[in-house]
């Protein structure tokens, strides 16, 4: 089994603007109580896309693929792994989904 990673720049630049995103929009959701909760889900969304989209060989197959980044797949794995870590890091440390009290 040979390990390799079969994505162009353009490609990795994709999928780190796509972590990013998640994880902004993991900030402004209901009420959080650390400044870098968008940081622990963004790298968490990028891990999950890129396990996604290069790791889980079945998932390969499915279109569209840009510059060897299988998108759906890395959708998928980027916003599973990005809300499991959400949530976990929200209520670990007294974060809610509802908005802020006064």
């Amino acid at each position: 089994m040979e390990f390799a990673i079969d994505m162009g720049i353009w490609g990795a630049v994709l999928l780190i603007v796509g972590a990013l995103v998640i994880g902004v929009a993991a900030q402004f959701i209901g009420d959080v109580k650390t400044n870098y909760h968008w940081i622990i889900v963004a790298v968490a969304a990028l891990i999950g896309g890129l396990f996604g989209s290069e790791f889980i060989v079945g998932w390969r197959t499915f279109e569209p693929v840009w510059e060897g980044l299988a998108l759906i797949p890395a959708l998928i794995g980027g916003l599973v792994v990005g809300v499991v870590v959400d949530v976990i890091a929200r209520y670990a440390t007294g974060g809610s989904y509802t908005a802020p009290t006064a």
